[in-house]
């Protein structure tokens, strides 16, 4: 006794596509100034957002960064570092960071 199977394609899976965004605010603590950064994203915003964020806003490229919330500092400029998501560290839109770092040439 054989089986016979039908065969079925697969269907093709779509890219998800979503107009909503994520509005997270940040306001940076920096050479006696306090800015606020918004920072727009379509996923949970990450330490590498925020990074990336403050170097447009602040002018501090990312290397030269140390960004400290609740006296912890929230990445070590390593990779894994930036993919962390803010609410690990219990941020959430509104928070305040300090921003310790050097102004350089973008």
């Amino acid at each position: 006794m054989s089986r016979r199977y039908s065969q079925t394609p697969l269907r093709t899976a779509r890219p998800f596509t979503s107009t909503e965004h994520i509005y997270t605010k940040i306001q940076v603590h920096y050479a006696d100034n306090i800015e606020d950064i918004v920072i727009k994203t379509d996923r949970e915003p990450t330490c590498g957002d925020l990074a990336g964020a403050i170097q447009k806003h602040c002018r501090v490229p990312v290397g030269k960064q140390m960004v400290y919330f609740r006296g912890q500092e929230l990445h070590q400029h390593n990779v894994a570092g930036y993919q962390r998501p803010l609410s690990r560290y219990g941020m959430f839109s509104g928070n305040l960071v300090r921003l310790v770092g050097r102004r350089g040439l973008l």
